[in-house]
């Protein structure tokens, strides 16, 4: 095919998407103009919580887009996939708006992942032929130093420790307790972790039983699953206009109530969660 003839996206896809949801391609305008109110402005701060709680809220309207792209080509596994990764987003940052103190831990939090990355990069690479000795002693430095700020009890009785495997002594659905959204951690987190791994459960969701009784890979449009994932990214996006004109104390609240209302006219049925089972059944 002529690199010309190429497109990206299934046309049949989107229009199935807009015959479901005409309701959301109306509403869209306005929510995009709610994002730039939000989140996508200039803020000048040297507040470490005021900048951790914007940029994250500025990543997530990308996650969001993202979700939207993928479920409104009917990838609605890949959806969920990018979920998981808006749901951890909206969950940090409504703990540190909640609790400013913690930035500080939460970037700093930074030099251990370089170090972590620098020591499996080695393991790979001979990493003194791509960095300067100065550039790993710097790497290595600082790496140290803030490792033992992370540091856990795995046994009590011999006292051993070991790095937290997350900047946070508490794990994500405490954290999402905090930040009042546990709710939705089963759909917005553990069951898209199962879909982005090499899990059973991501096989299945990808088979189907044909009537011969024969199990077949799926290769269809996930509509349920997109419309899932979808209305569970909504559902967060809105969640953090919240928080953000909050903290920021922005004077948006009725804008705020009516892209809410906006959510509620658009998905009043909700997704088709009972198709979603049954397609699950079918797989099984």
């Amino acid at each position: 095919m002529p690199a010309n003839e190429i497109t990206f996206g299934f046309p049949c896809e989107w229009e199935a998407f807009l015959s479901r949801h005409s309701r959301f391609a109306e509403k869209l305008q306005l929510l995009t103009q709610t994002f730039q109110r939000v989140f996508i402005r200039k803020v000048e701060t040297s507040d470490p919580a005021d900048r951790v709680v914007f940029y994250l809220g500025r990543l997530s309207v990308e996650d969001f887009m993202e979700i939207l792209l993928l479920c409104g080509n009917g990838y609605g596994i890949g959806g969920m996939k990018l979920l998981r990764g808006l749901y951890e987003k909206a969950v940090t940052l409504g703990y540190i708006a909640k609790k400013p103190d913690k930035a500080q831990k939460f970037l700093e939090y930074h030099y251990v992942h370089l170090g972590k990355q620098f020591n499996h990069a080695n393991l790979v690479f001979p990493m003194h032929e791509h960095l300067t000795a100065l550039q790993i002693e710097e790497i290595q430095s600082r790496y140290k130093k803030a490792k033992d700020n992370y540091q856990e009890v795995v046994c009590e009785k011999c006292g051993t420790t070991r790095i937290r495997f997350s900047w946070s002594e508490l794990d994500l659905l405490s954290m999402a307790r905090e930040a009042g959204l546990h709710k939705l951690y089963l759909q917005c987190c553990y069951d898209p972790t199962l879909q982005a791994h090499a899990t059973v459960c991501s096989l299945t969701a990808r088979m189907k039983l044909r009537d011969n009784g024969q199990v077949t890979f799926d290769d269809g449009a996930q509509r349920q699953k997109a419309d899932l994932a979808l209305n569970s990214a909504h559902k967060i996006i809105l969640h953090l206009l919240g928080v953000v004109n909050e903290y920021f104390k922005m004077g948006l609240e009725n804008e705020i109530q009516e892209r809410l209302a906006d959510f509620m006219d658009i998905w009043e049925e909700g997704p088709n969660l009972q198709a979603d089972c049954q397609e699950d059944k079918e797989r099984s």
